[in-house]
Parts: structure tokens; C-alpha cells; sequence
């Protein structure tokens, strides 16, 4: 009878240990209680069993004896090995926390369907935008609304260059006002990614406009747009900033009649080296994070969530 008293002891003193390192984690990843009552509820019973079978195991007949340990401890191993996210989805997280969940996950798949358009099903999308849908709160209203649209748009394939960059910028920030600390950091300082935002404004206002029927208010309007990119030459993009004029030079000296410019946004029409250099610019959304949103911008955000609703 010691050496059960010595087991269950041991055993009720690691269930205590680990009871408290994983309320730890419960509390870190904001769980709902009920994910709390769970885990406590797994640890007590761990506990009990414990107490109330290994006296038990081992006061069996010697050629018995063997086999109910060996049971025991694998039923109470496998209680305590019963992983923690079980609990936590069972009793769920606060809204808010499970919202970022959420959103990390719609940007995993809006970013794969951008590479591989085709690589994600609609019902998988449908799935992640429903989800958004049910954790809005008056709190995250418009990070949901700005979720939605981006998940809705990249299902119905019409997405829009600088809707999905002003997005992008006005839900990192929305982010970071609710989840402060664990957001990952933008690539740059506000100016360089206010100066890498404005270039890729204007870039996205040019595909815009090339994708419409020209009149000759629009083509004085494309040129302008295109001068203007000279306003962002730098070393770093200067070679992207030349494929571009040179690919709406060529494009524009087919008016009347010409295809869409960047229609399918291949940006293999600015040249063999187009693609990589549009990457180097703008290669990942974080290297618009922390740029400005003028009243231009912001307008066009609840314009468009406006028509939207």
C-alpha cells in the first residue's frame, strides 16, 4: 500500500504542476472558462483515478497484477496527453481572440489563391468568410466588414489592386488596436511604406484605367498617372518604373483598338523581369503595414464596404 500512496501522490503532484502550466497558456491564449473547467475537470479526474485505482492495480493477484498497471497507466496517460487546443475548442475563445484566428487564416488562403488562383475551393472560402461573419461584434465591425470583402472578392475573382491594398493598410491597423504585441511588425518605417503605398496606387489607378475602353479624358488621365510614377524613382525602383512606361507606351500606341493592359495582372507584360521586380517592391503585406491613409483612401474604404452592405 505505500508504493500506491507513493504513485498517486507522485502522480497528483505532476497533475497539479501541469494543471497550472497549461491555465497558464489557457489565460495567455484568452479561453473562455468553459475550456478552464474542462482542463481543470480532465486534471481532477487524473487525480482521482489516481487515488482510487492504483491501490486497486496493485492489490491484484500477482499474475494480474502486470496487466492492471499497465491498463492504468495507459488510461491516465492518456488522459493527461489529451491535447490542450481539445479543451479550447470545446469551450471556445473570447470573441475577439478568436476573430484573429480568423484573420490569420483568411490571409493564409486570400495570399495562396493570389499565387494559385484555382488552389482553394469556393466552399473552403465560403467556410473561412462565414466564420468572420458569425464573430462580428460591434467591436470589430469594420475588421470583419474589411474580411468579408477581401474573402468575397477573391470568390468571385475581381479582386481590385488598390482595394486590396488599402485593405490590407486599414486592417493591419485595425488589428494592431486589438491584438497589440502580437501582430507581426510592418517591413518598414511609415515613410518608406507610405512612399512604396502611394507607388502602388498609382500603378494600381493605370491597370484601372487599362482596363476600361479608352476615351480621351481616361488616356489623358493614364498618361498623367504614368508621369507621375517618375515621382517614385529610386535605384530600387527605377528598372520597375521603366518596364512599366515602356510596357503603356507600347500599349497606348495601339489606341483605338487594343486588349485590356495587365487585364489577368500578369505582370509579365512589363517584361521577362516584371513579375520579380513587382515582388521586390511589394512582395508581402506587411511592406504596406504602417502606411498613411489619406482622405482619399479612407473614403474609398466606406465607399466601398458602403455598397457592399
Amino acid at each position: 500500500m505505500n508504493a500506491a500512496v507513493i504513485a498517486a501522490a507522485g502522480i497528483t503532484v505532476l497533475a497539479v504542476l501541469l494543471f497550472l502550466a497549461e491555465d497558464g497558456l489557457l489565460i495567455e491564449g484568452h479561453a473562455r472558462p468553459g475550456a478552464h473547467i474542462l482542463n481543470a475537470g480532465r486534471w481532477a479526474l487524473v487525480i482521482a483515478l489516481s487515488w482510487a485505482l492504483i491501490p486497486l492495480a496493485l492489490s491484484q493477484p500477482e499474475w494480474f497484477r502486470g496487466a492492471a498497471v499497465l491498463s492504468l497507466a495507459a488510461l491516465i496517460g492518456a488522459l493527461m496527453l489529451l491535447p490542450l487546443r481539445w479543451f479550447v475548442r470545446l469551450g471556445g475563445r473570447e470573441p475577439a481572440w478568436d476573430l484573429r484566428q480568423a484573420r490569420v487564416e483568411a490571409a493564409r488562403l486570400a495570399n495562396k489563391v493570389r499565387r494559385e488562383p484555382g488552389s482553394v475551393s469556393l466552399g473552403r472560402l465560403q467556410l473561412a468568410l462565414n466564420r468572420i461573419s458569425a464573430l462580428r461584434t460591434s467591436q470589430t465591425s469594420e475588421l470583419c466588414d474589411l474580411l468579408v470583402a477581401e474573402l468575397d472578392d477573391l470568390m468571385a475573382g475581381s479582386e481590385s489592386w488598390n482595394e486590396a491594398g488599402r485593405r490590407s493598410i486599414r486592417i493591419a491597423e485595425l488589428s494592431r488596436e486589438l491584438w497589440s504585441g502580437r501582430v507581426p511588425p510592418p517591413d518598414f518605417d511609415p515613410d518608406e511604406a507610405t512612399f512604396r503605398w502611394r507607388l502602388y496606387r498609382a500603378f494600381g489607378e493605370m491597370m484601372e484605367i487599362g482596363m476600361l475602353d479608352l476615351t480621351l479624358e481616361s488616356r489623358a488621365s493614364f498618361v498623367e498617372l504614368m508621369s507621375s510614377l517618375e515621382d517614385f524613382r529610386r535605384p530600387d525602383t527605377s528598372a520597375f518604373i521603366d518596364d512599366v512606361e515602356k510596357s503603356a507606351e507600347l500599349w497606348l500606341a495601339r489606341w483605338p483598338v487594343r486588349p485590356p493592359w495587365i487585364a489577368p495582372f500578369d505582370f509579365g507584360i512589363l517584361g521577362p523581369n516584371g513579375l520579380d521586380e513587382v515582388r521586390e517592391i511589394w512582395g508581402r503585406d506587411a511592406a504596406l503595414w504602417g502606411a498613411h491613409l489619406d482622405d482619399v483612401d479612407r473614403l474609398a474604404i466606406k465607399e466601398d464596404l458602403a455598397r457592399r452592405a
